[in-house]
């Protein structure tokens, strides 16, 4: 029972842990990215000590107050459409040859992105870009991603080490 208890209880800190990070990207206006990136990679000692079970519950459980408790759509739809769970799935693609393994990287990425994007100037702000300035922007979005993705397996052995005190 005392296993249990201190499973609920990492889990339960985490998911707060997301939810500040989340909500302090807002206030501080640095967040659309970062919050949610960083609020992802908290994630991945979870999974690593619980499993993926406990995983996914602080995802959704995260995902889910922070769209109560933080105002920005954007921010909040990047952390539950990518960023909460690329780490998990990045595992398995890890299994791929590098090539097809990196296109489908970009693909997974640039689809989500401009999904969530699309949503969010068609309903919260119809402002129009012009074309170029919208690939551009994608562009630099999918060599950002690439570097997160690089650095990804690092940030992971450092939080290993973070783990251990769950």
């Amino acid at each position: 029972m005392r296993v249990q208890t201190k499973r609920m209880a990492a889990c339960a800190m985490t998911t707060a842990l997301c939810v500040v990070l989340m909500w302090l990207g807002f206030v501080l206006q640095i967040g659309m990215y970062a919050a949610p990136i960083v609020s992802g990679l908290f994630l991945i000692p979870v999974g690593k000590r619980y499993g993926y079970k406990y995983q996914l519950a602080v995802w959704i459980a995260s995902g889910l107050l922070s769209l109560i408790l933080v105002p920005d759509i954007e921010q909040n739809l990047l952390y539950i459409g990518l960023f909460g769970w690329y780490p998990t799935l990045r595992n398995y693609l890890q299994k791929l040859p590098r090539l097809l393994r990196t296109v489908i990287k970009l693909l997974i990425f640039n689809v989500i992105v401009v999904l969530i994007e699309a949503l969010v100037i068609t309903v919260l702000a119809p402002e129009a870009l012009p074309l170029w300035m919208i690939i551009l922007l994608l562009v630099l979005a999918s060599i950002t991603f690439l570097l997160y993705d690089y650095l990804l397996p690092r940030i992971e052995a450092l939080l290993s080490r973070v783990a251990e005190f769950y």
